[in-house]
């Protein structure tokens, strides 16, 4: 069906110098709204995310969290209510170290949903990237950064069999979560079988039992249309700033090396998600252009590299720099 509508909802913190190349991608593969939900910013991310409402490039709302509450379920709860989740036929989390690489001729987000065939959520299965040896934060779109990866059919780790699943805004789910939506029994015509009904595709068309589907990729989960590039730890400078900044939802959780050797994956390489970036940098100039949000983002990109300077000079943190700076999980190359 042609002319759907198609928003990201996601939270952030302190992810100001990856703001805008995220919400440049993301318009130009065909989404038509970001509804972003910031809290506890030191690096102007909260600033950006309103002047990209200003500007018309996405919606940004404070998220408000009480002493117990998980910013990122916070966030998704209070979206459910947001005009631009109502007025939106498609839904999907993403986070802003994930870029969907379409890999159809289009290249944009409704001909995934074309080619997948009738479907109420199409699921996406990450591709770890890693920091191929790459220690400094610089200033330049992580797509044109970062370009070894897991290899395409390698789970390293459980973890990285994770996906994110674009689901149709149909009253068949009744909440989301990080990884997909989902239904209250109680919500449904059936309450023993709740996703009786509902098409659910992997990222090649293919159906799955609604009702087994979990958080992560099943046995022959199909890449064929789509893949998510999931940079989950970018140089060690942006590692160390995004433990510092702490986990969305397992909030007490420690995003240490343990983790770093989870996610960091630098066995092949791949370059396929440059297809894609000439729109970005279209949509990204004209941004840029205002001076008040090119400002901000330097700002932020001034900020980030002092913090990690700042957790780089920590004497109770050295031991886990020095392990990631000589944790190399791969070939050294990069850019």
């Amino acid at each position: 069906m042609a002319n759907e509508t198609f928003l990201i909802v996601t939270t952030m913190k302190n992810e100001g110098p990856f703001m805008i190349d995220w919400v440049a991608y993301n318009r130009a593969i065909g989404f038509d709204d970001i509804l972003i939900y910031t809290n506890d910013c030191a690096d102007g991310t909260d600033a950006m995310g309103e002047r990209l409402q200003a500007l018309g490039w996405a919606h940004h709302e404070r998220n408000r969290l009480g002493p117990r509450a998980t910013p990122q379920n916070r966030a998704f709860s209070l979206s459910r209510s947001h005009p631009s989740y109502l007025s939106s036929d498609w839904i999907m989390s993403l986070d802003v170290d994930e870029y969907i690489n379409i890999r159809l001729p289009q290249g944009d987000i409704q001909s995934l949903v074309d080619a997948s065939g009738e479907a109420d959520a199409i699921s996406i299965c990450w591709r770890m990237f890693g920091n191929a040896g790459l220690n400094d934060f610089v200033d330049q779109p992580v797509p044109e950064t970062f370009f070894l990866a897991a290899t395409e059919e390698g789970y390293p780790h459980h973890r990285t069999k994770g996906f994110k699943t674009l689901f149709r805004n149909n009253g068949k789910f009744s909440r989301f979560r990080a990884h997909r939506p989902r239904t209250n029994p109680e919500d449904t015509p059936n309450p023993d079988a709740p996703y009786e009904g509902v098409l659910w595709r992997d990222a090649g068309g293919n159906l799955y039992p609604a009702d087994q589907v979990k958080w992560k990729a099943w046995r022959g989960f199909s890449h064929e249309f789509a893949r998510i590039h999931h940079y989950a730890v970018r140089s060690t400078d942006s590692f160390l700033v995004k433990r510092d900044r702490g986990r969305t939802n397992h909030v007490g959780q420690d995003q240490g090396l343990k983790y770093w050797l989870v996610m960091n994956h630098n066995d092949t390489e791949d370059r396929s998600i440059l297809d894609h970036m000439p729109a970005m940098h279209e949509i990204k100039a004209k941004m840029m252009a205002d001076p008040q949000l090119a400002d901000l983002h330097h700002q932020a990109c001034e900020w980030h590299k002092a913090k990690a300077e700042e957790l780089k000079a920590r004497t109770d943190w050295a031991d886990l720099v020095d392990a990631l700076q000589n944790s190399h999980t791969g070939e050294e190359a990069h850019g």
